[in-house]
């Protein structure tokens, strides 16, 4: 009877750690796509230019995961998605400057010699005027003591 037990609860506790195992292998079981770091492209990268400044290569490519400070010319920028558990995409990319100007480039992108100006979508927009309504008795009463009321919207 104690060597039935001692091999039920052996085989309850492998088979509920084989489960902790496989569960993510299961389907059914939804996972979430994770990215994080600054979503680094081609295109943007197409658009840096050694002699950019600083504020300039911060527009394009967004703030620094990390600035170093002890190398005030280096600014490394990571990128890493995973789509459902699964290592998607892995990218590096580290930009060097020397007296405050973009000097050069390394990591898994290499600036094309094409220069592909950034392009933003600029629309027209025709904002009618604003009608502007008569003032009632109660606004014209307070206007004569001098309490204005502006009205924001």
């Amino acid at each position: 009877m104690r060597k039935l037990l001692t091999i039920l609860l052996i085989l309850i506790f492998t088979g509920l750690m084989s489960a902790c195992f496989t569960v993510d292998r299961l389907p059914g079981v939804y996972k979430i796509n994770v990215p994080q770091g600054n979503a680094l492209t081609q295109e943007v990268i197409d658009q840096l230019r050694p002699g950019m400044d600083k504020r300039q290569v911060k527009f394009l490519l967004g703030t620094p995961l990390i600035s170093d400070p002890f190398h005030k010319g280096r600014w490394d920028y990571f990128y890493d998605m995973k789509i459902a558990g699964e290592q998607e995409t892995r990218e590096r990319l580290t930009v060097f400057f020397e007296e405050e100007k973009l000097v050069s480039l390394k990591g898994n992108f290499k600036p094309s010699n094409e220069f592909k100006p950034m392009t933003i979508n600029t629309e027209v927009v025709d904002v009618p005027k604003r009608e502007v309504k008569e003032k009632g008795l109660f606004e014209r009463a307070l206007h004569a003591i001098g309490i204005e009321y502006d009205e924001k919207f």
